[in-house]
């Protein structure tokens, strides 16, 4: 990503929570799960759902992990994810120390950056801001990736039709982005647009992707 301005030469993939709207929990249909409306209330969007941690890679690929309650927060999930451990061993492996981005509810970390926050009493340098302003035109490349797999699978926009208890709604979104995926391999998407050119950090083949099949079942 070095060649369009990001100051990282070892940034890998951008990092992101999502929030899968669903129905409200309760009526006969919850009597499994038991589920409190408040575990399932993410308060940001001020919607019921349930929340996935994802990473998208220049090469358009996005893996997702989840799903949690739609409380969880971001920093959370990523450390639930063990995304670190993964991110530690292929570094080592490779003899590169690649890192990943996110927003500054992400732990900075050798192997993690984030947008850079203002201190309590206090605010961000003009450089600070020049940074914060560089790095989210590559944030955006991931929140473009969940607004277009949304798009193909209409069925994930109709919250009111994602019913906890009565439907397995927490593989919903990780089949749709699986699909995508199989789909941005043969026909790129918009982060593939994006970035082309550029040499591909994760070089996958569909066959290879749909070895991982059995795994994701």
């Amino acid at each position: 990503m070095r060649s369009w301005g990001c100051p990282h030469d070892n940034l890998v993939a951008i990092f992101d929570g999502h929030l899968q709207p669903t129905c409200r929990p309760g009526g006969d249909a919850n009597w499994k799960l038991t589920l409190h409306d408040r575990q399932t209330f993410a308060g940001k969007e001020r919607l019921h759902g349930l929340k996935y941690q994802a990473c998208v890679f220049p090469n358009g690929i996005c893996c997702v992990w989840g799903p949690w309650r739609g409380c969880e927060h971001d920093a959370t999930m990523f450390r639930r994810s063990d995304v670190l451990e993964t991110l530690r061993e292929v570094s080592e492996e490779q003899g590169v120390d690649f890192c990943c981005f996110g927003d500054s509810a992400y732990p900075l970390s050798r192997f993690m950056q984030h947008i850079l926050k203002a201190p309590a009493e206090g605010e961000l340098t003009r450089l600070e801001r020049r940074y914060n302003a560089l790095m989210g035109r590559f944030r955006i490349v991931i929140e473009n990736c969940f607004g277009e797999a949304t798009q193909y699978f209409g069925m994930l926009q109709h919250r009111h039709n994602l019913r906890l208890g009565s439907q397995q709604v927490g593989k919903l979104f990780p089949l749709a982005m699986f699909i995508f995926n199989i789909h941005t391999l043969f026909y790129g998407n918009q982060t593939t647009a994006y970035f082309e050119g550029e040499h591909m950090v994760l070089d996958v083949s569909v066959e290879d992707y749909l070895s991982l099949a059995d795994e994701f079942q």
